[in-house]
């Protein structure tokens, strides 16, 4: 505030380093400290962090388990509801599951078997973020609960599945 200066980034990028680099730029210059090159540091950070997220994700796939469902696919079917977000259809149809979050556009999607009672929903917007879709049984081996994990580990926080804690609708 002395310096009477104050700034505001704004990119219409996706660009994770440019934004965060500019601005340590902007302030090392208003602050009188030595040049660094904050994009380039920005950049290898994000591009360090990337590579370990791939190395990663391959590693989750090298070591998922060989299993099958615990149920017929038709068993998962349903509508299933969370406080927060609403309601989700899981459906079969010829053999095949599939999901839909009812109140998002576009986030509506095969589910591809992964390991136990494990599933993937791949979307067909590459924008939206994969995610680990795991129902747990109850004790009579129906479905109580969906979880669910974003499939990479750098997911953008606003993908925020672990939040989420689906149950079956009454009459399931």
């Amino acid at each position: 505030p002395e310096k009477n200066v104050g700034f505001a980034i704004i990119a219409n990028s996706e660009d994770n380093a440019l934004v965060p680099g500019v601005q340590f730029e902007l302030l090392d210059h208003y602050l009188g400290l030595p040049r660094h090159d904050w994009p380039k540091a920005f950049a290898d950070f994000f591009d360090e962090r990337n590579a370990g997220a791939l190395a990663a994700l391959k590693e989750s796939a090298a070591a998922r388990p060989q299993s099958a469902p615990s149920l017929p696919l038709a068993d998962y079917s349903g509508t299933y509801t969370d406080p927060w977000y609403g309601p989700i259809a899981i459906r079969e149809k010829d053999g095949s599951l599939s999901i839909d979050f009812l109140q998002t556009p576009g986030m509506v999607g095969p589910l591809e078997h992964w390991a136990h009672d494990i599933f993937i929903a791949r979307w067909p917007d590459p924008a939206i973020e994969p995610v680990f879709v795991n129902f747990a049984l109850d004790f009579n081996g129906k479905p109580k609960e969906i979880t669910m994990k974003a499939v990479s580990p750098i997911a953008d926080f606003s993908f925020d599945y672990d939040d989420l804690l689906f149950t079956p609708l009454p009459g399931n």
